[in-house]
């Protein structure tokens, strides 16, 4: 085959190699030479799915700069590859479902990565290699299904407040959603819960998600440039928020969701910070989305002081 000068992308699969989604090549299997020519290219993303890729393999990508994607589903890997990923300084999603030889013992050597996301679907990770994961500082999302994970392990990391695992197969939706909530147990702050406050916090949510909802569906018929528009919007700041407003966010920028920003929203946990202050952690029913609502108190009453949606852990977002 005739290599071209540059890539930035190999996806190999089926004997066909891809490079750049469109230039695609007969290469019957990944030989060490077919690997080191790859190694060469400045390549943000790497991936192969069914041949028997090995940590010897691997070898010539240790220390690339510029991989930020790297998987190898259903390859041979085992736990001595987790040395050649640390080396990659840029890497932040690695996909190594199917790798049936690695058991977790490994992870360590990631603790200084800026790992974001990690799947072990399908392979022999255990207890001790999710406890190992959990440690890796930057790691929000990794995929634990068909592993040797036990339920009393994935509690044994509910401390960590960051990590989310995602498994569909391994545990009940009961079980992960009992999870969570020890997940926000433990986060939560030392003081007391006021059931008081929270009620009068929710009864205001509720009502600001009705009124949202109602301006959403009046913005869908209206369209931006009624001159209703702004006016019902900032009523409704006025009734419930405190936020001091920021450009490129409602209310100063108009945005809407025809099926509603908060329209499944359901309530799922409260946190006291202080006496004035208080977490109402929410979930969106139909997206899935884990928001909590800054409440504060303002005079005899409750305002909205501030969202966040859990992306890469909490991350304050617009109202």
């Amino acid at each position: 085959m005739e290599w071209p000068k540059r890539a930035r992308t190999a996806d190999w699969e089926n004997g066909v190699l891809t490079l750049d989604g469109e230039k695609k090549f007969e290469v019957p299997e990944l030989t060490a030479e077919i690997m080191e020519r790859l190694a060469g290219y400045t390549l943000v993303g790497f991936h192969t799915k069914g041949f028997p890729v090995t940590d010897e393999l691997l070898a010539s990508f240790a220390g690339h700069k510029n991989m930020v994607n790297f998987g190898v589903e259903n390859g041979t890997l085992t736990d001595a590859c987790f040395p050649i990923f640390a080396a990659m300084s840029k890497l932040r999603y690695l996909l190594l479902d199917g790798n049936s030889g690695i058991n977790g013992s490994g992870l360590f050597a990631l603790q200084s990565c800026k790992l974001d996301l990690l799947t072990l679907n399908h392979t022999g990770l255990d207890d001790a290699g999710l406890l190992q994961a959990a440690a890796i500082p930057k790691l929000s999302h990794i995929q634990i299904d068909h592993t040797a994970v036990t339920y009393e392990g994935l509690l044994a990391i509910a401390g960590n407040n960051y990590i989310k695992p995602v498994a569909h197969v391994q545990f009940t939706e009961e079980q992960m959603e009992h999870f969570s909530q020890t997940q926000r147990e433990k986060a939560k702050k030392s003081a007391q819960l006021d059931e008081q406050a929270v009620e009068e916090c929710r009864r205001v949510l509720s009502a600001f998600f009705g009124e949202m909802t109602a301006w959403e569906r009046y913005m869908d018929q209206a369209g931006f440039e009624d001159a209703e528009a702004v006016p019902r919007l900032l009523a409704i700041w006025e009734k419930y928020v405190s936020e001091k407003p920021r450009m490129g966010y409602r209310p100063l920028g108009l945005s809407y969701s025809p099926q509603g920003t908060y329209k499944g929203e359901q309530f799922l946990d409260a946190e006291q910070i202080t006496k004035n202050k208080l977490y109402i952690y929410t979930r969106e029913e139909n997206t899935g989305f884990d928001r909590r609502f800054l409440m504060k108190r303002v005079g005899e009453g409750w305002r909205i002081d501030a969202v966040q949606e859990r992306l890469n852990g909490w991350q304050r977002v617009g109202l």
